[in-house]
C-alpha cells in the first residue's frame, strides 16, 4: 500500500514536471493553481498552492485543484481528506435519517425548539463535508474562503442553536425577566460569534471566537446543579460531555498533534483534523442525547411549583 502511495505522489510531481519543461513556463510552487493532469495522483505538500498547505506537518495524499466533478469522483479513492469528509458525511446522513421520529416536534412551549436542535444537528456536518470534499477545486482561493466560512457558519449554527436549547431549558425554572435576560445575552453572544469566526484569520481566533457562548453554558450548566436549574437530571452528564469533547477537540486540531511529533506519519489517518472530526461528532451524540431528555422533561413542564 505505502508504495502504491508513494508511487502516487511521485507520478504526480513528475506530471507537473514535465508539463512545464514542455511548455517552458516554470510554476511557482504555493502561488498559483496547480492544473489537474492526471485526477487519481496525489501531490506533497510542497507543491500545493498556499492556500491549502495548512498543515506542515502531513507531507502526502494531496488532491490536485479539480473541477466539481473531480472533487466528488475522488470519493471513490484515498486521499488525505477521505475520513475528514467521512466523518461527518456519515452522521449527516445518519441526522437526517433519525432526527424526525426522535424529537418532540409538537409538545414544546417554544414550538421552534426541536428546529433549533435539528439545525444544530445537521449544519456543521453538511458545511464541513461540502469544504473538505471541494476545498481542492480549481477556482482558487476566493472559492476555498468561501467553503471555509461556510464551514465555520455550521460550528456557529451548533454553538448557538444546540447552545440556546441547553440555555432555555437550563433557566427554564427562573423568573421570566432573569431568564429572557440570559437568553438575550446568548443571543448577542452568538451574534458576535459569528461576525468574529467568519473573519477570523486563524484557527485559534477562530476557536476563541466562541468563548463567550462556552464561558455562558458552562455557567448555565452550574446553575442546573442547583435548585434553580431546569432540565432532566440525566442529562446534566451529557450537557456536560457535549462541550468538553468539542473543546479537546479544538485544542487538538489548533495544535496539530500527534503529526507534530511524527511528520508524515498521520498523513491519511489519525492526524489532528481526523481525531477532532471524531470528537466532535461525539460531542455532537452527547447534545443530542441531552436534549432528547431535556424536550421530555420540557414537555411535561416539570419545574417547582
Amino acid at each position: 500500500m505505502n508504495s502504491i502511495i508513494n508511487s502516487w505522489h511521485t507520478n504526480g510531481e513528475e506530471a507537473i514536471i514535465n508539463k512545464e519543461n514542455e511548455t517552458g513556463d516554470k510554476h511557482k510552487f504555493g502561488a498559483e493553481p496547480i492544473k489537474n493532469q492526471m485526477p487519481s495522483k496525489l501531490l506533497k505538500f510542497t507543491v500545493m498552492p498556499k492556500h491549502l498547505q495548512f498543515n506542515p506537518f502531513v507531507y502526502t495524499g494531496y488532491r490536485p485543484q479539480m473541477n466539481s466533478w473531480e472533487c466528488i469522483m475522488s470519493l471513490t479513492y484515498l486521499h488525505n481528506e477521505t475520513l475528514n469528509i467521512l466523518t461527518h458525511g456519515l452522521p449527516l446522513l445518519y441526522a437526517l435519517w433519525s432526527l424526525p421520529k426522535l424529537l418532540p416536534w409538537n409538545e414544546m412551549p417554544l414550538p421552534i425548539l426541536p428546529y433549533f436542535h435539528a439545525a444544530a444537528t445537521v449544519c456543521p456536518w453538511l458545511g464541513s463535508s461540502i469544504y473538505h470534499l471541494f476545498m481542492n477545486h480549481h477556482s482558487g482561493v476566493k472559492t476555498y474562503e468561501r467553503l471555509l466560512q461556510w464551514d465555520v457558519a455550521g460550528v456557529w449554527v451548533t454553538q448557538s442553536c444546540g447552545g440556546f436549547s441547553s440555555i432555555f431549558v437550563g433557566t427554564m425554572c427562573l423568573p421570566w425577566p432573569i431568564r429572557y435576560l440570559l437568553l438575550l445575552i446568548y443571543i448577542s453572544f452568538a451574534i458576535k460569534a459569528l461576525h468574529a469566526a467568519v473573519y477570523a484569520t486563524g484557527p485559534w481566533q477562530r476557536r476563541i471566537s466562541f468563548a463567550a457562548m462556552f464561558i455562558m453554558r458552562l455557567l448555565i450548566l452550574c446553575l442546573r446543579y442547583t435548585p434553580y436549574g431546569g432540565g432532566h437530571p440525566e442529562a446534566l452528564y451529557h450537557v456536560f460531555m457535549q462541550d468538553f469533547w468539542s473543546l479537546v477537540g479544538a485544542v487538538i486540531s489548533a495544535s496539530q498533534i500527534p503529526e507534530r511529533w511524527l511528520p508524515g506519519k498521520f498523513d491519511y489517518a489519525f492526524n489532528s483534523h481526523n481525531i477532532m472530526h471524531v470528537l466532535v461528532v461525539l460531542g455532537g451524540l452527547h447534545m443530542h442525547w441531552a436534549v432528547q431528555k431535556d424536550f421530555l422533561w420540557v414537555a411535561k413542564n416539570q419545574c417547582p411549583k
